[in-house]
């Protein structure tokens, strides 16, 4: 139904080739789109999905770590959480980390796209633990840290990791 779906509204996948993952609300696919090279997300619950535009990939910086177009509320081990994908190019994510808590990433996807490896990840962090959280990142061989805002609910003030 989602490749149907994408098929008809033109993000189908390039080559047929998708991946499938264990998303925030079930399965869904991820895959680059054929024609726009976009970066794209569907599942059964959003068949209409969301796409990440070539454009703002290739704007992207390199090394850098980003949110992926939109995030969503589940229920994470009986806790209100915030399901997020995150798209790192050019460096691989380890964790995030606020308050002395480590959130495990798990990785979905990996492709070229415009000029530097993309790697999407999703991770879940509590609802209430919002702010500005420590990404631990490898470059190679090296290891660094970044700061992104996980402030989903766009309350203030949020905490400070």
């Amino acid at each position: 139904m989602v490749l149907k779906f994408a098929t008809e509204n033109g993000t189908a996948p390039a080559g047929g080739r998708f991946t499938e993952y264990d998303g925030a609300h079930g399965p869904e696919l991820i895959w680059v789109s054929e024609r726009t090279g976009d970066l794209c997300v569907a599942s059964e619950t959003v068949t209409a999905g969301m796409c990440q535009t070539a454009k703002r990939t290739a704007e992207a910086p390199v090394p850098g770590v980003d949110v992926f177009e939109d995030s969503g509320l589940t229920d994470h081990h009986g806790e209100s959480s915030w399901a997020i994908r995150l798209v790192a190019s050019g460096e691989a994510v380890d964790h995030l980390s606020c308050q002395g808590k480590d959130f495990p990433v798990l990785k979905v996807y990996s492709a070229d796209l415009a000029g530097a490896l993309r790697t999407v990840y999703t991770v879940a962090i509590p609802r209430n633990l919002q702010g500005e959280y420590k990404v631990a990142v490898r470059r190679g061989s090296e290891s660094a840290e970044e700061r992104l805002d996980l402030n989903m609910d766009k309350v203030g003030p949020p905490a400070q990791c």
